[in-house]
């Protein structure tokens, strides 16, 4: 499964989701700090988890600077969960579970680089 979250100025958003609704961050007893409301997609190859990647990217938040013309001005957070069963028949279900968190931070050019003013210079600081 994957999900697919930004974290700008400081407001956790679903970047797999049409609604522009923020969410929360949670602390479960059992899985420890988890979001509430990010939706999680079942996917079955690395191409249906790379359109994904494609389609939540394309919401992230993002502004020209003069250092990058498409500065990404959030945190990203694109988690992959995989699980794998034995196929035996006549054997008990052992599943193994991984997880793979990829993390994409903001530029972090220089605010003298960028030129940067008004809403852009506060994102940065």
């Amino acid at each position: 499964s994957v999900t697919f979250l930004e974290i700008y100025n400081e407001n956790i958003r679903d970047l797999l989701s049409d609604t522009v609704e923020y969410l929360d961050l949670r602390e479960d007893p059992i899985k420890g700090p988890t979001v509430a409301g990010v939706t999680e997609v079942e996917t079955k190859s690395g191409v249906e988890v790379m359109e994904l990647l494609h389609q939540g990217n394309a919401r992230r938040s993002q502004a020209a600077t003069a250092a990058n013309e498409v500065s990404s001005r959030s945190h990203a957070v694109l988690q992959v969960v995989v699980e794998s069963k034995d196929r035996a028949p006549g054997t008990v279900a052992n599943i193994k579970v991984g997880k793979l968190s990829l993390i994409d931070l903001p530029g972090s050019e220089r605010a003298a680089n960028t030129k940067n003013v008004g809403q852009r210079l506060v994102e940065g600081a």
